[in-house]
């Protein structure tokens, strides 16, 4: 629902935006965690190494990239130019928010119910929203979301040498707790954050 001038939904930015898709994409990603939990899907065609299955939680991080991808590619061009309050900030502090949200989901999940893969999915989901960021910074949202599922989908595919044995390179699928996997987490995150503040390249945008 949107506000007047005066309101919070009503600022030119959160009417181009449209934040609450985000926030309703964090609500769809809560409730699928909750409900796979630790499921398998059994699809031995993405699998070249290891397991026959993988995990369906690997899956949900897309929901939130591509909410936050179609949100961030609505525009108001003549808004923006003018806008006193630097549009780049705003962008930032939605992409932190919603990144901080999926953290806390995946800490509560953890420590309720005892949900291990809640934490790895909310640090899986802070890499691939960076790998987003920056590949849409170079050629616009169309090819991030190309480039991010292929990503996905290439680590699900080649990342094991054993079933329990990712390569360096795989951190979606190491455990909660690894500090390398959380290093590549931060890492992600900064480039993301500061890809934000660049706009699109040739690509086709998202509308």
């Amino acid at each position: 629902m949107s506000g007047g001038p005066g309101r919070p939904w009503g600022h030119p930015w959160a009417v181009a935006r449209r934040p609450w898709i985000v926030a309703a994409g964090l609500g769809l990603y809560a409730v699928l965690l909750l409900l796979v939990r630790e499921s398998v899907l059994r699809v031995p065609s993405l699998t070249v190494f290891g397991s026959p299955g993988v995990k369906a939680m690997n899956f949900l991080p897309l929901i939130v990239c591509v909410c936050l991808l179609h949100c961030l590619e609505r525009r108001l061009p003549p808004a923006e130019a003018t806008a006193v309050r630097g549009v780049g900030n705003a962008d930032r502090l939605l992409v932190a928010a919603t990144l901080g949200t999926v953290v806390l989901i995946g800490t509560v999940f953890h420590l309720t119910f005892a949900m291990p893969s809640a934490t790895a999915c909310a640090r899986n989901t802070i890499v691939l929203t960076g790998i987003a960021l920056a590949a849409r910074a170079w050629r616009g949202a169309a090819l991030a979301a190309v480039v991010t599922v292929g990503w996905l989908l290439l680590t699900l595919a080649c990342g094991l040498r054993t079933p329990a044995d990712p390569y360096p390179w795989a951190v979606l699928l190491e455990p909660a707790g690894r500090p390398e996997a959380a290093l590549a987490a931060l890492l992600a995150l900064a480039a993301g954050l500061y890809a934000v503040g660049h706009q699109p390249g040739r690509g086709r945008t998202l509308r």
